[in-house]
Formats: structure tokens, sequence, C-alpha cells
């Protein structure tokens, strides 16, 4: 019978290492920006549920300083104007919901409005507690409210440790101003001793509050991609990175099911290698190995359409599922497949070793097919009659070969 030959292009093995690479290349960057998305949706949780009280200590503190000084007598529009403020700033908080679009703009963009309003109310309380410190009439509240500014900065180094510059800015405005005050001429140095010090160890919380919040999300994600790893190994074969046996024989049986119940054709290619147990012969296990893998890697390649799938059955016996295929069709592409492989040098190390195939193929028959099983029997069957007419060829289950 007459074969087509096919004429092997001169950078075919070239042509898929670079396909390979750029397959590779993409999926580790989505990988990465799954992962950086992954952690701004905690940032943007935790970042929720650290806001919902905060403001409301904004407005406690404010209030004590019009209960225990004349601030409200002596400057009304003031008082009022900072009260608008911490209460607005508070309700913001809550009024803020986190979105719920996963776009990273989205999601950043809402993040930088909250750290807006963390800053804001901070730097409002810094010039509360500065004007206190200058004023004569809000004397009796200075003690209080220093002491407010050291909790408050030291809530934000704990609280808000998501973002260290942001954070560290809030804390210097909420703090430096009236720390900067009590070292000026005719203010108490040990006070701003004190102060200062103790902004130091604010700084040092905050530096430690910051790695110990990401390098639990190092961890967690650790935790993911090992849970995924374990995941893939039990579903992939180890060498080619395949579905393994396991996961072909279910998504059979579901295919299976599902075209029992519609009239949507469904094929099956059992593929094995010709001769291979001579190319391990001949040129070592590690060579096997690489040709099984570059052989696969065609697999994906040429059999990436919606639905289908193909795996490794085991050492060097391969399967393809088509779903919507008549026998006809699937044997044009496994025909097409066949010829095209012998063009491609699937080990570089290896530049004229080429592989050639025997393919099996059968169409799904709800009479006959009562089972994955007999539907996998009958692709098996046509397999073996490819390789005892000669291997290297494609044999159809009805009877036919191409």
């Amino acid at each position: 019978m007459y074969r087509r030959r096919a004429t092997p292009p001169r950078d075919a093995s070239l042509t898929a290492r670079q396909t390979g690479l750029m397959i590779g290349a993409m999926e580790r960057d989505i990988e990465h920006r799954g992962i950086n998305l992954r952690r701004l949706a905690h940032e943007v949780d935790e970042t929720r549920r650290r806001m919902v009280v905060g403001g409301v200590f904004y407005v406690l503190g404010w209030l004590l300083v019009c209960l225990f000084t004349p601030a409200i007598s002596v400057y009304p529009w003031a008082s009022l104007t900072i009260a608008v403020i911490f209460v607005s700033l508070a309700v913001a908080r809550l009024a803020l919901r986190p979105p719920v679009s996963q776009d990273p703009r989205v999601l950043t963009h809402w993040l930088d409005l909250q750290w807006l309003i963390i800053q804001v109310s901070a730097a409002v309380w810094g010039a509360v507690v500065l004007w206190t410190l200058i004023s004569p009439v809000l004397a009796n509240a200075r003690m209080a409210l220093l002491v407010g500014a050291a909790g408050f900065a030291t809530a934000i180094a704990h609280t808000y440790s998501m973002r260290f510059w942001p954070s560290l800015l809030a804390v210097v405005l909420i703090y430096a101003p009236a720390t900067a005050l009590m070292w000026m001429p005719g203010h108490d140095r040990a006070v701003a001793f004190s102060l200062t010090v103790y902004l130091a160890y604010v700084i040092t919380s905050l530096i430690r509050s910051h790695r110990d919040f990401h390098d639990r999300l190092d961890f967690q994600e650790t935790l993911r991609q090992q849970r995924d790893a374990f995941e893939r190994m039990s579903r992939t074969d180890d060498l080619t990175l395949l579905a393994n046996r396991r996961v072909f024989v279910a998504e059979l049986e579901r295919v299976r099911a599902e075209a029992t119940n519609h009239t949507r054709p469904v094929s099956l290619l059992v593929i094995d290698l010709d001769h291979f147990k001579q190319i391990n012969d001949q040129h070592g296990h590690a060579i096997g190995d690489t040709c099984l893998s570059g052989f696969a890697e065609q697999l994906r390649l040429v059999f990436a359409g919606q639905g289908e799938l193909p795996a490794r059955l085991g050492g060097e016996e391969f399967a393809v599922l088509l779903p919507g295929h008549t026998e006809p069709e699937a044997a044009t592409r496994a025909e097409a497949f066949r010829i095209g492989l012998a063009a491609v040098a699937v080990v570089p190390e290896q530049p004229t070793l080429r592989i050639h195939v025997s393919i099996g193929v059968a169409e799904f028959d709800a009479k006959r097919h009562l089972s994955s099983d007999t539907f996998l029997i009958d692709a098996d069957r046509a397999l073996y009659r490819a390789k005892n007419e000669g291997r290297n060829r494609v044999c159809q289950a009805s009877g036919n070969r191409l």
C-alpha cells in the first residue's frame, strides 16, 4: 500500500523545543501572577478585618478632650470640625467594602483608599496632640493625648503591618509632631527622650510585624504549592506529565456515560511506540525516557482541543480521548499525527532518531460498549492488528486501515 511521506522541516525539533520553552515560560508567568493575586486578596481581607473598629477610638479620644477641657466653649468650630473629620473617617472605614472583582488594579485601588484613611486619621490626631501641647486651654488633655498617640502608633505598627512604608508614614504622622515639639527649648527633655525611645520601639515592632506577616503568607503559599504538587502527582504521570491511567479511565467513563445519553460521537486512540525496547537497548534508558517525554510533548501539542485528553497508560502505551470525533475523523487525525511525528526529532541529543507508532482507533457504540473497559478493548484490538500488519500504521476497530 502506498504510504505518504512527510518531508521533515530542518528545524522541526528546534521548533518543538522552542514551543516547549514558551509554554513553560507562560505557565511560570501565570503561576507568578496567581501567587501575587492571592497575596493581594489576602491583604485585602486582612485590611478589611483590621479596619472595622480603628476609627471608633479616634472619635472616643477626641470626645475625652471635649469632656475634660473647655475645647468646645473656646474653640467651638474647630472642635466641631475635628469631630466631623473623625466621625467621617470612621464611617468611611465601614462604608468602603472590599471589591468583588479580582482585578489586581481594583484591589490595589481599594487598598490605597484604606491607607489614605489610616494616614489622614493619623495626621489629624498628630495635629490634635500638637495643638494640645501648644494651647494652654487644652493643657488638661496633654498627658492623655500623648499616651493616646503612643497607643495609636503601637496599634498601627502591629495591626497595619502589611505594608511597611505606608504604615511607617502613619506612625510618623501621629507621633513625630509631639516628639519634635518636646525636643524644642522650654519643654520637658525627659519626656522628649522617653517619646523618642518609644518611637524606636514602635518602629522595631513594625519591622518585626511586617516580616512576620509576609513570612506567614510565604508559609501559606508553600503549603498550597505542596498541596497542588501532591494533587498533580496523583493525577499525572511523573515522566511525561500527561494524565495517568487512573485519571484517563475516570474521564473515559464520564465521557462514555455522557455519550450514552446523547448522540455526540466519541472516539479513542490507543498508541504504542514501535520497537521501543530496541531504543532502550541501543541508546540507554536515559534516552528512552527522553524519547517518551518528547513524544508526550508532541501529543500535547497536536491533541490540545477542547475536551481532548492525551494520557500515558503505562510503559510505551498511550491513549487519546477525542470527544466529538467519529471513527474516520479520529483515524484521519491519528494518521496526520503519525506522519508528522516521523519528521520531528523528539530527542535533541539524537537528531537522527525518529519514532514510529502503531495506532488503534475505536468509536463509542452504546449498544456494544456497555463499559469503558469494552470501549478500550476495541481500540486495543485495532492497535494489535496494526502491529501484526507491520507496525507504523493506523487501524480502525471497524476494520479499515489508513
